[in-house]
């Protein structure tokens, strides 16, 4: 089939699908306030995996929500390429009384695409994560994979308006398999891999463990315990894969460490 949302290869004059410049975020005012990020500096490519990890509280999931549009920075810059990022949950969220193709169809439908057009673009989304034989099934008649397979197929949906003028999509992704049994997150780690790649979707996935970080990402980035800062970064690409969670660990230990003692 043919994917659906562009390709690596970057629109001419973007370099850069995200881009956050000196991104502070606090929450509440006075002495009561509290800053859960602070002079964040990060950009994703077009196309680009990146992986956003640090220990719980340390503000990833703050992070995605600003990128999102869903809050706004306290100070600093969120600069997007891509006018409607697609965000993907911990949980499916999908309609419960719609089909799964009708699920993926939904923010077609709210972008005003017409209906022919979008049921064939559902029915190439749910191809793309496997599940073509499904579309007429209701969320309670799928397993927890599948529904988060037909999740993963409505994000590319809704990413899919950014694509259609050249921009690069955008999808973010907040923790989407931790709720999952140890076989289905690996399974859908791997589908989710084999996707990025047949569409090349710029995707900014938070996560708290460095296993899935270092085999999905091509970037892997570390924030420090709250306030959240980039403390380091790795490439994936030609480090061995043993080494380098052993080397993302050990720095995430001392970040944790570090705040224990403060």
């Amino acid at each position: 089939m043919t994917a659906t949302l562009g390709t690596t290869a970057p629109r001419s004059g973007v370099d850069a699908a995200v881009t956050l410049t000196g991104v502070r975020k606090e929450f509440g005012t006075g002495q009561h306030a509290v800053v859960a990020l602070d002079g964040v500096d990060l950009q994703v490519a077009p196309g680009e995996f990146v992986c956003l990890l640090g220990a719980s509280g340390c503000g990833k999931s703050t992070l995605l929500n600003l990128v999102a549009g869903l809050d706004a920075p306290t100070s600093g810059r969120i600069g997007l390429t891509t006018s409607r990022p697609a965000v993907m949950f911990q949980e499916a969220a999908l309609m419960p009384w719609l089909t799964a193709e009708r699920n993926v169809e939904l923010p077609l439908r709210l972008a005003g695409v017409r209906r022919g057009e979008r049921r064939a673009r559902a029915g190439e989304l749910l191809e793309l994560v496997r599940l073509s034989g499904v579309g007429r099934k209701r969320p309670h008649e799928l397993s927890g994979g599948m529904r988060q397979r037909v999740a993963l197929a409505r994000a590319l949906a809704s990413a899919q308006g950014s694509a259609d003028d050249g921009a690069p999509a955008l999808l973010l992704m907040d923790e989407p398999f931790a709720a999952l049994d140890a076989i289905t997150r690996d399974v859908l780690q791997s589908e989710l891999a084999r996707v990025w790649r047949e569409t090349g979707t710029a995707v900014l996935f938070v996560t708290h463990d460095v296993r899935e970080a270092v085999r999905l990402g091509q970037r892997v980035v570390l924030l420090s315990s709250r306030p959240g800062r980039v403390v380091r970064e790795w490439a994936v690409e030609g480090r061995d894969p043993a080494e380098l969670i052993e080397d993302v660990t050990g720095r995430l230990r001392e970040v944790i460490s570090g705040h224990a003692a403060a």
